[in-house]
């Protein structure tokens, strides 16, 4: 092999790796176990209709990431991965920093950091889920009627943030 294609081969892998190191710092797996044990495991086998329609709706392929965040790619936006927050997602990020939750202090300390989720979760919970509206229900009034806690519409913010990151990158 000559030396460009070894120099290209050796770009390549590092190019790759970097970009599959930065997914990997993206992601919160940390919050989404934390949620389905507090919210979505209890509710299992559940008879009552709205906790069966809570653990459905949090089960299916639309609930999942999207319970805190906005699937921009079905509202035709494209390359904005999971950087959107609905209005839960925003809420739990005054109580939740994600970079305070990396693999090796989860492996460290997993019961602090369960503990840490939880109490963010408890605080969130009790939140009404449009501040701006004294009637609009609390975050765990809408899981107890069996809807997801998010509202599906983007952050203003996040979303000027993350078109502007990656527009940069073309």
């Amino acid at each position: 092999m000559s030396k460009i294609g070894i120099g290209f081969l050796c770009c390549t892998v590092v190019v790759v790796s970097l970009l599959v190191a930065e997914h990997r710092a993206v992601a919160t797996p940390a919050f989404s176990k934390e949620f389905v044990k507090v919210y979505v495991d209890p509710v299992k086998d559940a008879t009552d209709p709205d906790e069966k329609a809570f653990y459905l709706a949090a089960k299916a392929k639309t609930g999942k990431c999207w319970i805190c965040h906005v699937n921009m790619t079905s509202e035709g936006e494209k390359g904005l991965g999971k950087k959107i927050r609905n209005n839960y997602g925003r809420a739990l990020s005054e109580f939740l920093d994600k970079e305070n939750y990396s693999s090796k202090r989860r492996k460290a300390e997993p019961e602090k950091v369960s503990a840490e989720i939880r109490d963010a979760f408890k605080k969130v919970g009790a939140m009404k889920s449009d501040p701006n509206n004294p009637d609009s229900p609390t975050f765990d009034e809408l899981i107890a009627s069996g809807k997801l806690p998010g509202d599906n519409l983007p952050n203003p913010e996040d979303l000027k943030k993350a078109i502007a990151d990656r527009d940069s990158k073309k």
